[in-house]
């Protein structure tokens, strides 16, 4: 054990000496929780819309108000010849434009049916379909109003039986994406440092030519490989400990669950990033190899194929069959539960056992590998 700690302390001091790693392992967490998230969302707000009032009366002008009501909708502007709207959606100057005919109220007023017609940018797919389920909802409850105006000034007394939804959202009641984003960011963070950095560091031993020196030596070879990932383990746990402060401190998110379960979940993690840390270090040769093969081979599977940014649910069936053997996946599903629903081991159990039984099929094959390399 003597030998080992001895090893444990040579690459902390390694590591400390290596300017350009310091700051991935110290500064990157935060950047990377406040990049990720504060840039990606899926929240939808302030869509840039134009109105063409071709009617300028007061219903116009109230349907107009509906729009500015809130923070979905921000009002660029208001034209009143058709001629000079087509400028704001071929400039990007504004996501949706809507055109209200004339005669618009006085066709509301003798019951006659009303078209408006909603001009949308479709290049951003997703926000635009957000945008006009939001311009269909102000569209009902506008003619929902003026239908029991029409009522009430005739006389006709209304007596609809209607479906009154009491909507009650749990979990992420704000409907933030960063509630989702950020304890995502635990996995991914995990990932990159101990992948990306145990891979590094033995690959730079091999490129030094150190990596023969430490064979003769009288090390042996199980305290080589413990004496390697150990630092990385320690590092990554750090690390995780930094995001769970600040996603408190920057984003409000509280972790409903327990402490214990979620670094307890951490370590099956590891056997796989590990594991593959080791294997990236075993088939490549020099630094900037290992960092093409374990970003593009392994780290972008990774995230696009483990729900961190796409939902699985939406991928075709084959996709979906490879996202079984993503260890990432059943990582995120863990953490997300631990933080936002406070699940605890009876629930996550069948998650934990899969992640074990994927990262020691990882981690014994590189094990394998890298003694054959070092035999």
């Amino acid at each position: 054990m003597t030998t080992l700690r001895e090893f444990v302390k040579k690459e902390f001091l390694q590591l400390k000496r290596d300017k350009r790693m310091l700051p991935i392992v110290f500064i990157a967490p935060i950047l990377m929780l406040v990049l990720i998230g504060y840039a990606i969302t899926f929240d939808v707000k302030n869509v840039q819309i134009v109105f063409c009032d071709l009617d300028n009366s007061s219903s116009s002008r109230e349907l107009i108000r509906k729009f500015q009501i809130g923070e979905y909708f921000d009002v660029v502007s208001i034209e009143k010849e058709l001629k000079s709207i087509d400028r704001f959606l071929d400039e990007s100057l504004a996501k949706v434009v809507l055109i209200i005919p004339e005669d618009f109220e006085n066709n509301l007023l003798t019951g006659k049916n009303v078209k408006v017609q909603v001009l949308a940018d479709g290049t951003d797919a997703y926000s635009t379909n957000v945008s006009l389920g939001y311009i269909s909802g102000i569209i009902f409850n506008f003619n929902k109003n003026i239908l029991f105006d029409y009522f009430n000034k005739n006389g006709i007394p209304v007596n609809v039986k209607s479906i009154d939804a009491k909507l009650r959202v749990w979990f992420n009641p704000e409907l933030k994406s960063s509630h989702y984003f950020v304890p995502g960011i635990i996995g991914l963070l995990l990932t990159v440092i101990t992948l990306i950095l145990t891979s590094f560091a033995i690959v730079k031993e091999k490129e030094f030519g150190t990596m023969e020196q430490l064979i003769v030596t009288p090390i042996k070879k199980w305290e080589l490989i413990l004496g390697k990932l150990i630092p990385y383990i320690l590092i990554g746990f750090f690390d995780v400990i930094i995001v769970i402060v600040a996603s408190f401190l920057f984003f409000k998110i509280e972790m409903k669950g327990s402490l214990i379960l979620l670094l307890s979940s951490c370590i099956p993690f590891l056997f796989s990033t590990l594991g593959l840390g080791l294997v990236v270090s075993t088939i490549s040769k020099t630094q900037q190899q290992a960092m093409m093969i374990a970003v593009f081979l392994i780290l972008l599977p990774f995230i696009y194929l483990s729900g961190f940014t796409f939902p699985i649910e939406n991928m075709p069936a084959p996709i979906q069959f490879f996202t079984h053997f993503m260890p990432l996946k059943y990582f995120l599903i863990i953490i997300r539960s631990i933080f936002l629903k406070g699940s605890g081991l009876d629930v996550l159990w069948d998650e934990i056992l899969i992640m074990f039984i994927i990262g020691l099929v990882i981690f014994f094959f590189s094990l394998i590998l890298f003694r054959k390399q070092l035999d």
